[in-house]
This record gives structure tokens, sequence and C-alpha cells, in this order.
């Protein structure tokens, strides 16, 4: 998966952790309904060293009459060697630190990666360390909000499903705008921005066109930021074409005038600060010899 949905799928995770306890529950564990607390915990393990060992999201979950966990959650796209032989090292760190059960979680952008780490990780002879692997295929059809207890629990779920077609994928966009529609609006707002780059062409066409009909808090919030950035846009082109403009007059009130090149130059050129610096260098100089030149 592209780095962006990577970085979502955490970032969904962080802001609800007790989704944690949800992806337990995608694989029989039956540990949502009993979850009483969760909370993000450092993601370094370990004493500081040469190479700092970091995971991707480390949630520590409560329980009445249990003992706490720790959920180790990392997010993979392909298979690595080097990967697979550093985990243990993360669980056997988050052991030492934290003094409680270890599970780790990984949520894998096919089923085929899902199956090579079900197998476990092998230490050695009947020494086998147990991995909770996660594929599109283990989570839930977005045609309810029922299975989906957090919007986090949509968002991962809506990045790494399979892509709905047709009715499906008005299914999938209805149940991930309900679940969206009860946070906040701001945050709502940031998911969709992300998804809308990472979904498939048709539901992300689906969830652009939703986005327009302004029922929901989050809806306004999402219109609101790309009016905007168009403002702003608007405002850095207004601003770059007026420094072209100057540069041009200086040049063109000169002796010599401008020329056919410099004038192309300066009309390729993008970067304001660049403008600038020429201005800065005529006005010091008195003269358009060698402007350009470093």
């Amino acid at each position: 998966m592209p780095g962006d949905a990577h970085e979502l799928i955490i970032k969904a995770i962080e802001d609800e952790p007790l989704t944690a306890a949800w992806l337990l529950d995608t694989v029989g564990c039956q540990q949502f309904e009993r979850c009483t607390a969760a909370e993000t915990r450092s993601t370094s393990f370990g004493s500081p060293g040469r190479t700092e060992r970091r995971a991707d999201a480390v949630v520590k979950l409560s329980f009445k009459k249990e003992d706490d966990r720790i959920i180790i959650i990392e997010v993979q796209n392909e298979w690595k060697n080097e990967k697979y032989y550093r985990l243990p090292g993360y669980m056997a760190r988050a052991f030492e630190d934290y003094q409680l059960p270890v599970e780790l979680v990984i949520i894998c952008s096919t089923d085929t990666l899902a199956s090579r780490f079900w197998d476990g990780i092998q230490l050695g002879p009947e020494n086998n360390i147990k991995v909770r692997a996660l594929g599109p295929a283990y989570f839930p059809q977005m045609v309810s909000t029922s299975g989906l207890p957090t919007a986090a629990a949509a968002v991962v779920t809506a990045i790494i499903s399979k892509p709905p077609k047709g009715r499906k994928a008005e299914l999938f966009i209805s149940t991930l705008d309900r679940r969206l529609g009860t946070i906040e609006p701001g945050r709502a707002a940031d998911y969709i921005m992300q998804l809308l780059t990472i979904l498939e062409d048709e539901p992300a066409q689906m969830l652009e066109d939703l986005m327009r009909t302004k029922t929901r808090p989050y809806h306004s919030e999402y219109s609101d930021r790309l009016r905007f950035e168009g403002r702003e846009a608007g405002r850095e082109e207004g601003a770059l074409l007026q420094t072209r403009r100057i540069l041009v007059s200086m040049l063109e009130a000169t002796q010599t005038g401008i020329t056919a090149e410099q004038r192309q130059r300066i009309e390729a050129s993008t970067d304001r600060q660049e403008l600038e610096a020429w201005i800065t260098k005529f006005i010091a100089s008195g003269s358009a010899a060698g402007l350009f030149e470093e």
C-alpha cells in the first residue's frame, strides 16, 4: 500500500486506540466488548542504541479481572526478511519494558502476505511466536456500521478491504460516511482528504460527490478547507504574477530594455523567492547583466 495509506492506518488507530481490541476481534479473539480502556504507548523499545527499534503503533489494553495487555501493530505491504527477524525483538523489548503480556498484530495489504505470517515466527525447535496477521479477507464488508465500533475501524477497513463495485460501493461509502459522522468534524475531514487519494476510482468519486451534499458537519468542514486552499492558492498565484510584472517593468525601464530571453526566463519561474532575489540583485547592481547567473 502507498505510504499515505500506511500513515493513515496508523494515525487512525492512534486517534482511537480501542480499535486495537477490534483488530483482535477480527481474528476471533473477542476482546472489544471486554476491554475497559485503551491508550497508546511509545513505539520505541528498549534502551537507546545505534539503531532505534520503532514499531508502527503500540497500544495498552485494559480488562476487568485480567492483566493489561500490550498490542504491537505493524502495517506491511510486502514480505521483508529483515522485518520477519526484527519482530520478535519488538515483542521481547515490549515485554521487558511494560512487564505485561504482548501480542503482535500485522495488517497486510494482501491475504497471501497475511498467510505467510499465520505460521508464526519460528525461533527454533518448539519455539514459535504467534502472530495475528490480517489481510483483506479478514475485514468486514462495509455494508453497515454494526461491525465497525470506531471511526478508525471504518477507515482501516476502507483502506484494506477489497475495492467494492456498483451497489456495494454505494453501501461502502454510505457506511463510511455514517461512521465518520460520529466523530469530531475536523478529524473526519482529515481522513476524507487522505482517503480520496487512496481509494479506487469508483468509491473515491462517490465519496467526493457525497461531500458536496453538506448533510453532516464534517462535509461542510471539508468544503470549507477546499475553499480555503483554493483562496490560498489564488493568493500565491496572484503574488507570483505581480512579482513577475514588477521585474519585467524594471527591466523594460532600462536603456537596453528587456530581451526575449530575459522575459522567457522570468515567465518560466514559478518560485516567488527566486524572482524577488533577482529584483534585489538588479536594484543592488543597477544592471541586468548577469542577473540570472548563480
